[in-house]
């Protein structure tokens, strides 16, 4: 390959700062590997496209961070997290300028959010008995009824959203009708809240969603026996022969009484067997831990065939109380500081090294497809 027809550009979203964008030692550790596959890579964002066809953007060389001017990437890969509708408008409406210019390739394309994934999954027979519950959130009459056939409980998600933020647990006492609320808000802080009457609790949900779009699950127990919330990220990605391979996985911890174990939050992480050999024993705990290969396995098949091209997935499992296995989330961008967390140094350095793999694998195929 000529290393300099082939630029790979890392699309993110403006974050203040002296560099204006985050994932920071990622980002650098992808720069200096994709020289090795002859991919000259570079940070970008799609505002910062200039009227003569080149894009602002900033390189990791033996110097440090470099900023300046690039050619339009052949090949995207998208990492851009989305703060508000207004700049997912803005983002894609200069995105569009730039693919006018050049025929651009995305190493894949990022999920829609938790309903649209729920609804991929659940067409699928043999993933079904491992999905929650789930609808869409449509109102205070909706939820009440929703909590009179679930025992009072429910978990609502933003359809859209990451590290356990604007999450809630809601609880109706029927006994005093008191509504018990805890979760985290926007800026990942505790939230805990009683409210006398429900009505009162269901005007304060109203409030805190907002226009926004929200899922409402089934609530389910999965704490260890310390009262601690877990769960199991595995991570699923396309490698240099093109093909899904799960990577590595790996347990998260919340602190004991808090809603969600993401680190973001100020989780812990362990390695998974040994962990759920102490939970469940070693035998269950080895059924599970195949579980999950399998269902990691068969997911991104199911959400390709219904979303479009992927390059990786964090796929998100809970476990309950009876080992009874869930499928929690699916994040089409996911982060990869759990393996270092864990001391899964293998795992770590072939999360970073799959994506430029895969980039290279595009680059050749399409090479092929020209020459031949």
């Amino acid at each position: 390959m000529n290393k300099a027809e082939h630029y790979l550009g890392i699309m993110i979203c403006e974050t203040r700062g002296k560099l204006p964008f985050p994932e920071q030692s990622f980002f650098r550790k992808l720069c200096l590997i994709g020289r090795r596959y002859g991919l000259f890579v570079y940070v970008f964002s799609p505002l910062w496209l200039r009227a003569e066809g080149i894009v602002s953007g900033y390189t990791y060389t033996k110097q440090g961070w470099t900023h300046r001017m690039f050619p339009l990437p052949s090949i995207i890969y998208d990492r851009c997290s989305y703060s508000s509708w207004e700049q997912y408008a803005k983002v894609r409406e200069a995105l569009e300028r730039m693919m006018k210019r050049r025929n651009i390739l995305f190493l894949g394309n990022g999920l829609k959010g938790k309903w649209s994934v729920y609804r991929m999954l659940i067409k699928d027979a043999a993933i079904l008995p491992y999905v929650p519950e789930t609808v869409e959130y449509e109102g205070s009459q909706q939820l009440r009824s929703w909590l009179d056939d679930h025992d009072g409980e429910a978990f609502l998600k933003p359809h859209s959203g990451s590290h356990g933020k604007n999450t809630l647990y809601v609880r109706l006492d029927e006994e005093n009708g008191k509504m018990h609320v805890h979760g985290r808000d926007q800026a990942n802080r505790l939230i805990r809240k009683t409210f006398r009457e429900a009505a009162a609790g269901f005007g304060w949900i109203r409030r805190f969603i907002g226009s926004r779009k929200f899922i409402v699950q089934t609530y389910l127990r999965l704490n260890n026996r310390n009262g601690e919330p877990f769960d199991i990220r595995a991570l699923v990605q396309k490698g240099e022969n093109g093909l899904w391979q799960l990577t590595g996985m790996a347990v998260r911890k919340g602190k004991t009484g808090t809603l969600t174990s993401n680190l973001h939050g100020g989780g812990q992480a362990a390695k998974v067997s040994p962990f759920l050999e102490q939970e469940f024993g070693k035998e269950k705990g080895e059924a599970i831990i195949e579980q999950i290969r399998q269902l990691s396995a068969r997911i991104p098949e199911i959400l390709e065939s219904g979303h479009g091209r992927l390059v990786e997935l964090g796929i998100d499992f809970g476990v309950d109380w009876q080992g009874r296995l869930w499928i929690l989330e699916v994040n089409s961008k996911p982060g990869r500081t759990v393996f270092l967390r864990i001391g899964d140094t293998e795992s770590s350095a072939e999360s970073v090294e799959n994506p430029i793999r895969y980039a290279r694998y595009l680059v050749l195929r399409q090479l092929r497809r020209v020459n031949s």
